[in-house]
């Protein structure tokens, strides 16, 4: 009887081995590989976003999806390429709104209308800036910082003309009715290292690039760009609650298709990347980049853009800011 069942044990045992495990069924989509263009360089916060939502789709489409960077032009030249990409599907880019409702002020000309050539998806995530200096400035507060301002002794630095990182600073000024010397870089990374060699004695950034340097004390953050503070940099105040009434800035990032994408496609999309912003796991990974996972319908991110435009068009109007 026992030799038996030991045979049972193991008959059953070969025949579990070999049934597949149970594999859910991927929606299809009309093309075999997507592309989700990011208009940086690498390892930034567009780029992670992208490979957190390629990741995910995977997961829910049945089709390879990669991440493509196409730095250049403050992210004209990404935004370039999306809009002209064939509407099928196959290419999205992801990114920060600067190209989308920044440059079109900025600019003489883009090769693109926001509002005409690109159909949105989603907003993605959103995130506070920090105003930072670095450790050995000698500036420890904001009312050290406007001192240094107003007797004309720093200057700041941006991750390129007409970025967010420069826009931000400039709508800063104009309501601190400050003004001071402004030095673009080439994206965030030079920009930190300028920060921490005092070679730019203030500046204002996202998290991602910031937070090793201000962990490791070689940066100090002096406010953040949110209203209030944020309990992921403890200590640290809003420019509101530090006396800049209602000063409030979270640039979003999203995800947008090229021009003429049929209705259904990107609502489709839509829902993938809602879904997806929903997961848990997702949002502690959004978390930890120093932003916060911030998902819309296409008609509520269409109508967020048009409103950034005359936004952040206004403030490049009234800074005098330009491309050059």
């Amino acid at each position: 009887m026992l030799r038996r069942n030991t045979l049972l044990a193991a008959a059953a045992v070969a025949l579990t081995a070999t049934v597949p495990a149970i594999v859910h069924a991927k929606d299809a989509w009309p093309v075999k590989t997507i592309t989700l263009v990011q208009p940086y360089s690498p390892g930034g916060t567009s780029d992670m976003l992208a490979r957190i939502i390629a990741l995910e789709l995977e997961k829910r489409i049945n089709a390879n999806v990669i991440v493509d960077s196409k730095a250049g032009a403050n992210g004209n030249i990404a935004t370039a390429y999306v809009s002209r990409a064939k509407p099928d599907g196959s290419t999205f880019l992801v990114g920060s709104s600067s190209p989308v409702v920044i440059s079109p002020t900025l600019y003489k000309s883009v090769p693109y209308d926001p509002r005409k050539d690109l159909t949105p998806i989603t907003t993605i995530a959103k995130a506070p800036f920090l105003l930072v200096t670095g450790a050995t400035s000698g500036i420890n507060s904001m009312d050290d910082l406007l001192k240094q301002i107003k007797a004309d002794k720093v200057n700041f630095g941006s991750a390129g003309a007409g970025s967010p990182q420069h826009m931000i600073v400039e709508m800063f000024q104009m309501q601190a009715k400050v003004k001071s010397p402004h030095i673009p870089y080439k994206g965030s990374a030079p920009l930190v290292m300028a920060v921490m060699s005092n070679e730019v004695q203030y500046a204002i950034d996202n998290p991602v690039p910031l937070k090793p340097q201000i962990d490791a004390g070689k940066i100090k953050a002096l406010a953040i760009t949110s209203k209030h503070a944020s309990p992921k940099f403890p200590g640290v105040k809003s420019l509101h609650e530090l006396g800049f009434t209602n000063f409030e800035v979270e640039p979003w990032y999203g995800m947008i298709g090229s021009k003429n994408m049929p209705k259904d496609l990107a609502e489709r999309m839509n829902r993938y990347v809602q879904d997806i912003l929903a997961q848990d796991h997702v949002k502690q990974k959004i978390s930890d980049l120093g932003a916060e996972a911030y998902g819309m319908s296409n008609a509520e991110f269409t109508k967020l853009i048009d409103s950034d435009i005359n936004k952040w068009g206004a403030a490049v109007k009234a800074s005098g800011a330009t491309s050059d």
